[in-house]
């Protein structure tokens, strides 16, 4: 059965009209996901759902949100003007819907807020409730009370940690609130040890629940109050952002609310219960159990859409070392612990999760079309992995956890993992008291005591490592590329992760200061700095870096300017606007006609759309502002 409604969905997706094998990369923005959200819902209202899509960092989250949209078997079935418009609003009403998990006043599970938080979206309830921990807790029973509901999120590593010595990592956690989101990897000389505050493999539970709201696999009520707001308002959504749309039709957002309210929300049922002894009976109403899906969490990458996340890993001698360091810090307690960096070829790979065949696939056009190329030959494929273990850690990139071992999808009992908790009840005779367990996910000493086995020789450092994937979706055979990018160089973050990663901290000489010439790239290199692996993969001024090749591969780029906004200062809709009327570069003219959208581009670039336009290396002076990328 299962396989029969696998390719049900396969047929219902390649409805999409993908003549040109149609794909997406989106380049990872950590709180700036949104502007994902708004980027795709342009692109989609116009194309529909890529057939392939890849991305990692908080680009992990957004294809797991592409697959839930794309399982939706009610609005596969439509029309192909309705599906695009629908399939485009549930984008749209993504940041309604986590603003909606903050309000007061709805019957949500209030650790649901803390989907938001991450990426700057509704208040801050649960660092403030830690903050509050610190300040005032003085032992492990107080710490929990004091975070309440929102216990689960702590990371259980730092539960036993503060179990064996709550001082230390009483401390640890006030310095992680201090700069958490800030990702600075240039003067948090603790980025790589300091375990991170949040949970990211039960945040990935909280995220599965909005992803099996949109993939309909909620409650029959709520799938049918999803589908009337989809039916009423998709078609008038079409060109519009949410607060045009709900401006111009106020019932959508009643519509939409609706919907959430019959998914989140206390359910109800009547059953006859007996009174004046036998001899009258009456209709009393009694609340359901409220439950969730937890289906998409769990879901294989690759059963519905064609998806292929990344983070990047740390293998081989340099895993064992990080492992030894580790505990070197924490017995040290944070005191003469040096760095830590590996060997860029032999210990450092950008890992791929995805269908098994479009791995292998992937590994050999590499290898076939990119054999030079710096970033390929870091290539590693993983397969058999579920939404979980992605979830677990490619958004969990240095500055909100440090270096986490990587999930086992094919091995975990999801039973253990929606029903993980921290307190067992422990009895004596008459009474019983809480008692903090600290659970672990894995326990080495004990694996049956744990919840989540983890792949062998194997942390994760996050998905930093490959913000554009066109390369991969290039070797996937893909031949129409949109890539959904902002202007600029790479990631000033993840250039500093890197370079302190590999070991070239006393050979990029201006590393610190990478942030100043990043626009445009670096020129004036020395030779240690021309070898390095840092400009071989990318500087936005070496032609033949790793960053230009993927530019070059794309057919199109969505080119956002979202890095001039903060979502921390509530510019979360400036983000959604600017994200939604972009402009789009398409490499050949003959292209254009799958892109005819997004032209206002006048104003919104000083010098020329970097990042978005492949530079003219031969005549630099001469940067064109057409509608082409070359």
């Amino acid at each position: 059965m299962n396989k029969i409604k696998i390719s049900v969905l396969a047929v219902l997706i390649s409805q999409s009209g993908f003549a040109s094998n149609y794909c997406a990369g989106i380049r990872g923005n950590g709180e700036l996901a949104p502007g994902h959200w708004g980027s795709l819902a342009r692109i989609i209202e116009h194309k529909d759902l890529p057939e392939t899509v890849a991305g990692g960092s908080s680009a992990a989250i957004t294809l797991f949100f592409l697959d839930a949209i794309s399982r939706n078997l009610e609005v596969a079935s439509k029309s192909e003007e309705d599906r695009k418009s629908q399939r485009a609003l549930m984008l749209k009403s993504l940041v309604p819907h986590i603003l909606y998990l903050g309000v007061n006043d709805v019957k949500v599970p209030r650790i649901m807020v803390m989907v938001g938080n991450i990426m700057g979206i509704g208040d801050d309830g649960f660092i403030a409730a830690l903050g509050k921990a610190v300040k005032i807790a003085k032992d492990l029973p107080m710490f929990f009370n004091v975070l309440g509901e929102y216990g689960p999120l702590l990371n259980p590593e730092l539960a036993r940690g503060l179990k064996n010595n709550f001082s230390f990592y009483k401390g640890q956690i006030a310095e992680a609130i201090k700069v958490f989101g800030a990702f600075d990897a240039k003067n948090d000389m603790n980025l790589f040890y300091r375990k991170g505050l949040v949970d990211f493999k039960y945040l990935g539970v909280l995220v599965g629940r909005v992803a099996d709201f949109y993939a309909g696999f909620g409650h029959k009520e709520a799938n049918e109050q999803l589908q009337l707001f989809l039916e009423q308002c998709g078609d008038k959504s079409k060109g519009r952002t949410w607060p045009e749309l709900v401006e111009s039709n106020p019932s959508c957002k009643n519509a939409f609310e609706q919907a959430l309210s019959s998914y989140y929300g206390p359910r109800y049922k009547y059953k006859t219960v007996t009174r004046l002894g036998g001899r009258a009976k009456v209709e009393q109403r009694v609340a359901v159990p409220r439950t969730f899906p937890n289906r998409m969490i769990f879901e294989p990458i690759g059963s519905g859409i064609d998806a292929y996340p990344t983070t990047s890993l740390v293998i081989g001698d340099a895993a064992r070392r990080y492992k030894e360091k580790l505990s070197e810090y924490e017995n040290s307690k944070a005191t003469s612990v040096e760095d830590f960096n590996l060997d860029f070829n032999s210990e450092l790979r950008y890992a791929y999760w995805g269908r098994n065949e479009g791995l292998y696939a992937i590994q050999d056009g590499l290898q076939s079309e990119f054999p030079n190329d710096a970033k390929s030959n870091l290539f590693k494929a993983l397969t058999g992995g579920n939404w979980f273990e992605v979830l677990a850690t490619s958004p969990a990139e240095p500055g909100l956890s440090n270096l986490v071992r990587v999930p086992d999808g094919t091995k975990l009992d999801p039973n253990k993992v929606i029903n993980k908790n921290y307190f067992y009840r422990r009895n004596f005779f008459f009474f019983s008291t809480p008692t903090l367990t600290a659970q672990e996910w894995f326990n080495e000493e004990s694996p049956e005591s744990g919840v989540v086995p983890f792949r062998e020789g194997l942390y994760s450092a996050g998905g930093w490592s490959d913000l554009h994937p066109t390369l991969v979706l290039k070797a996937r055979g893909c031949e129409d590329i949109v890539y959904v990018t902002r202007q600029g160089g790479e990631s000033v973050f993840g250039q500093q992760i890197f370079i302190r990663l590999t070991g070239y901290t006393d050979k990029i000489s201006f590393w610190k200061d990478i942030k100043e010439g990043n626009r445009n790239g670096w020129i004036n290199l020395t030779e240690e700095e021309e070898k390095s692996p840092w400009n071989q993969l990318y500087n936005l001024m070496n032609p033949e870096s790793s960053y230009n090749k993927s530019i070059d591969a794309a057919t199109a780029i969505y080119c956002t300017d979202w890095d001039k906004f903060n979502v921390f200062k509530g510019e979360i809709q400036p983000v959604l606007d600017d994200a939604y009327n972009a402009p789009v570069f398409v490499k050949n003219d003959e292209d254009r006609n799958m892109y005819d959208f997004g032209y206002d581009f006048e104003g919104k670039s000083p010098d020329g759309f970097p990042g978005c336009i492949l530079k003219k290396f031969d005549q630099p002076e001469a940067q064109s502002f057409d509608l082409s990328l070359d």
